[in-house]
């Protein structure tokens, strides 16, 4: 079993390292940032970072298979890791419209599409 060491706040580098959670998403998801705008309650807001790194978050809150969860660096403090699949789904079920914060569709290629 891996010793957990303290965290050296004072290694400038130690702010510009991935989370172990976000390396193991294959999407990468910045899995502490969007964490952060659920406990807000900023739930767009959280559903809109997940949808940077994948455009299905809803679909994915539901069915990935979290390999993100093992990496957590909770589960190495408590019982559990925390849920961050569940989470995921969260936003996608409490946020509100979204369609203003997407990209625009240019007009030329969506004329072209509907011919």
């Amino acid at each position: 079993m891996n010793e957990v060491k303290p965290t050296d706040i004072r290694d400038p580098e130690y702010f510009h390292k991935v989370v172990d959670c976000q390396y193991a998403c294959p999407a990468h998801t910045p899995v502490p940032e969007y964490i952060r705008l659920i406990a807000q309650e900023r739930y767009d807001d959280a559903y809109m970072v997940n949808w940077e790194s994948n455009v299905f978050p809803g679909i994915l809150g539901r069915t990935c298979d979290r390999p993100c969860e093992p990496a957590c660096r909770r589960g190495r403090v408590e019982e559990e890791p925390v849920a961050i699949c569940r989470l995921k789904r969260v936003a996608a079920d409490n946020k509100a419209s979204i369609l203003d914060r997407l990209p625009k569709i240019p007009a030329a290629r969506m004329a072209n599409e509907w011919r």
